[in-house]
């Protein structure tokens, strides 16, 4: 299993969030802070659930609880969780699922940390996707 990239989860975090805005309301704001809050609530539960099905080596529990984060996270654009769960299904049948939670772990705090810098670009009216050069 390989290390999140965590520069390309950024961009991918606040290229999503971008999609999601449309007129930039203090409505709209609440709201997709709402969903980002949503997420990193429920993603650790959803991360103990997997952790726990690939102890008990219960490899459809795996894949179903792999394939769950994996579609929250990509909501939202955290793609190195999206891909460290796509591996983990992808191996659940096998013998090596290929788990490795502190890096799921990791790729969520980093996710947390982004999202902060993100809801606050937003609600400070700064462009939440860099422009280039």
């Amino acid at each position: 299993m390989t290390a999140p990239d965590t520069a390309g989860t950024a961009l991918s975090i606040r290229t999503r969030i971008a999609d999601l805005v449309e007129d930039g309301s203090a409505h709209e704001i609440e709201f997709i802070g709402r969903l980002v809050v949503s997420f990193l609530e429920r993603a650790p539960v959803m991360l103990a659930d997997l952790d726990a099905a690939i102890a008990a080596a219960d490899h459809a529990a795996t894949a179903q609880r792999a394939h769950a984060l994996k579609g929250a996270a990509a909501n939202l654009g955290v793609s190195s969780v999206a891909a460290l769960c796509a591996e983990i299904e992808q191996l659940a049948g096998t013998a090596r699922p290929g788990a490795h939670p502190a890096l799921l772990r990791s790729a969520l705090s980093e996710a947390e940390a982004c999202f902060t810098g993100v809801l606050d670009d937003l609600r400070s009216g700064l462009p939440i996707v860099p422009r280039p050069a």
